[in-house]
């Protein structure tokens, strides 16, 4: 249901503009009236008589860009937040960390408006790099990479965090507690590493030796101690420390006192989501390509490719970008072309998600770029841009047919 009042006036009412809003545009020239003027040399991104409203605060518009021979077909989304009646999120695929699903799909279940894929991620689904959900670190940082990030008072950020978390015990309240170092956030753990695993992950920790221990906590309290493939409760958590490292917590017993400490900038306490990506495309308005520093392999950073990325205005707006690829109309952008072109839109920090065939940009019910792979590919995360709480048919009356703002 899209509505807290659960009226069915007010759902049929929502989607009748709605629909009119995708209507009109469409016959504006072509599905949201896009900007295709293919001349030579480096064109103008944008120019504000191309944007189309989508709703108060949100702009779409796509460009046909022609450069040396060069076709390059983009869609951008601009979105401010703090002037519109939606609200960005981070969402995984099938709402569990380690499962896959398509763009549209997510979007159409988190009734958005509009979704970009987000996070790179593994064969198996795992997403790769720093992830909060719902203000809860839930993945590490990995090789320093750049995430993307919004506060709870929704303010943006960039940041290049370190992992630094540790597991204090204690017998009791006025002991001095010991403590061990944690490795890592829900992912599978290496020979001698310590993990922690949350409910994000799944039902149990899906871990498979003969030597690693395990510690079940909840509310502060060691509820239980034992091998592989525990249980992982819904209030609490479970630390896997294999090789030696579970020589070094075979001290612990149940009904111990038990705490975790996460040491981050203070920008990540008031985090209500963030996604790591990377490169970091600008910085402070300056092209920084940092693929060296965050430890990029060939496929990412060489050659032309489809591409997503997210960036921040001077203005604090979000750009949700993407670039077709491989293709007779787009060949796809290097990195450092990406990098110029977020700034020619007007970004002033921005970074690079995962691209290729992943490359998927939606809107107002479709898919309106080409994914490279000839259909949508399953990810593991997506951006999506999503009605805020209390989203009922007086706001919607602000959009008004042909997609302008009353």
């Amino acid at each position: 249901m899209i509505f807290k009042n659960d009226g069915k006036i007010s759902k049929i009412f929502f989607i009748f503009i709605f629909t009119c809003v995708a209507l009109n545009l469409a016959f504006a020239g072509g599905a949201f009236a896009s900007s295709e003027r293919a001349e030579s040399g480096t064109e103008k991104a944008t120019a504000d008589d191309e944007k189309n409203v989508i709703a108060r605060g949100m702009t779409y518009y796509k460009n046909v860009i022609s450069e040396n021979d060069r076709k390059q077909t983009t869609y951008v989304l601009e979105f401010d937040l703090m002037k519109s009646d939606f609200e960005i999120e981070s969402v995984f695929g099938q709402d569990c960390m380690y499962k896959k699903e398509t763009v549209s799909s997510m979007a159409r279940r988190k009734n958005a408006i509009a979704a970009v894929n987000g996070a790179f991620f593994s064969k198996a689904g795992a997403p790769l790099g720093m992830l909060v959900h719902q203000g809860k670190i839930v993945k590490e940082p990995i090789l320093g990479r750049t995430v993307f990030g919004v506060t709870n008072d929704n303010e943006f950020f960039f940041d290049n965090p370190r992992f630094d978390a540790r597991f204090f015990y204690k017998k009791k309240e006025t002991d001095k507690p010991a403590y061990i170092e944690l490795d890592g956030i829900n992912r599978a753990p290496g020979e001698e590493e310590v993990i922690i695993f949350t409910s994000e992950y799944g039902n149990k920790t899906r871990t498979s030796s003969k030597t690693a221990l395990e510690i079940t906590v909840v509310d502060e309290k060691v509820v239980a101690i034992g091998g592989c493939n525990s249980l992982i409760p819904p209030e609490g958590y479970v630390i896997h420390a294999g090789g030696f490292m579970a020589e070094e917590l075979e001290k612990v017993c149940v009904t111990d006192i038990a705490y975790m400490e996460l040491y981050v900038n203070p920008v990540w306490e008031k985090a209500k989501f963030a996604v790591g990506g990377g490169p970091r495309l600008l910085k402070d308005g300056a092209v920084t390509i940092e693929a060296k520093a965050e430890k990029f392999k060939s496929d990412v950073v060489s050659g032309r490719a489809p591409r997503t990325a997210v960036g921040i205005t001077a203005d604090k707006k979000i750009l949700m970008v993407c670039v077709d690829g491989r293709q007779k109309n787009s060949a796809g952008m290097t990195l450092k072309e990406l990098a110029r072109y977020m700034k020619k839109l007007g970004a002033v920090d921005a970074m690079n998600l995962d691209g290729g065939g992943s490359t998927t940009f939606f809107l107002m019910g479709k898919v309106l770029n080409s994914p490279s792979d000839g259909r949508e590919r399953p990810v593991s995360q997506a951006l999506v841009i999503k009605p805020k709480d209390g989203f009922d048919k007086e706001l919607t009356a602000k959009i008004g047919v042909g997609g302008t703002v009353k």
